[in-house]
């Protein structure tokens, strides 16, 4: 599939602050390295040195390649003692306990401040290894929940324009003249066609909701895993049955009160028209029927609670047994 012109910036303006880092991070590697040589020009390292040469520093190509910096760093461990091996386990694990490096409690256990400095560096490549993972999983991380807010936005324009033409459909009046003509006159079928939308609707929201509230706990994956399109569309159909069986539930009569519409008898049963003119008080205007609009609100509320409709159908298996 082509990319868009607006994901292609999108990505392009990502690419440049990652290349701005990578760039940062080299830069310090590099000073780091000088001031070492400055201290002991005698101790020079050809694997850093060539890792710090313009032609693969300054090569576009490498830009944004982890790899190399991360390469230098290890390869500094080896010319750290004394004091500066122990500044530099200080940062390291202050560095490893703010983005949460797994392995950064056991790693302290076995710091030992009277070790050897080949201990003491064997313990600071090892952090740093971690660290450096930690930090790869995290930019996974960043793209993947960039991926899965692109994947949600899309869905919810996408119902959003759905609901909009179904409402801009049904306050036109050729629907009336429309439902007229057709063979089946019964509002309750399209009573049903709309509350199962309102269905959708209401676990796509509960979706939403978990994303935004969560999306920075989640884990490569969680966002993998719970927010495919596959997944999605399941809980969309989850919360498209659910609406469907609470449909029959308050139609049958099996539960009720003043917060549940009141489905009507007589020749065109189900719950009355599906849009009305309100007069009253105030200026009047066109909308759902208070049975209808209360309907909507209880299928919505069926889709978004994955255990609203399963405790309302243990109690009446409850109900039923006594």
């Amino acid at each position: 599939m082509q990319e868009s012109e607006s994901d292609a910036t999108t990505d392009s303006k990502g690419r440049r602050g990652e290349e701005r880092a990578w760039g940062a991070h080299m830069a310090g590697l590099r000073a780091s390295y000088h001031r070492h040589l400055a201290q002991h020009p005698d101790l020079k390292d050809p694997q850093i040195g060539a890792l710090l040469a313009p032609e693969v520093a300054d090569n576009p190509e490498n830009w944004r390649n982890w790899e190399i910096p991360n390469e230098i760093e290890i390869l500094l461990v080896r010319l750290k003692s004394g004091a500066d091996l122990e500044v530099a386990l200080d940062s390291a694990f202050l560095t490893a306990e703010r983005i949460a490096v797994p392995s950064v409690a056991v790693l302290a256990k076995r710091r030992d401040p009277a070790a050897a400095d080949e201990v003491k560096q064997a313990l600071l490549a090892k952090l740093l290894r971690d660290t450096h993972n930690r930090y790869a999983e995290r930019r996974s991380e960043r793209a993947e929940r960039a991926r899965v807010a692109k994947r949600m936005t899309y869905l919810g324009f996408g119902l959003t324009a759905v609901i909009v033409g179904v409402f801009l459909i049904l306050g036109t009046g050729w629907f009336a003249v429309a439902v007229e003509k057709m063979p089946f006159t019964d509002l309750v079928k399209y009573n049903l066609i709309v509350t199962t939308f309102f269905g959708f609707l209401g676990a796509y929201l509960s979706r939403l909701i978990a994303f935004q509230n969560t999306a920075v706990r989640l884990s490569l994956d969680d966002l993998e895993n719970g927010y495919s399109w596959h997944f999605l569309m399941v809980r969309l159909l989850v919360g498209g049955l659910s609406s469907v069986i609470l449909y029959f539930v308050i139609s049958g009569h099996l539960i009720g009160g003043e917060l549940f519409p009141a489905p009507e008898n007589g020749a065109n049963g189900g719950f009355g028209s599906l849009w009305t003119v309100h007069t009253g008080a105030g200026m009047p205007y066109e909308g759902p029927s208070a049975n209808f609009a209360k309907l909507i609100v209880w299928c919505f509320i069926a889709g978004f609670s994955e255990r609203f409709l399963p405790d309302s159908l243990s109690a009446l298996e409850a109900k039923s047994r006594g």
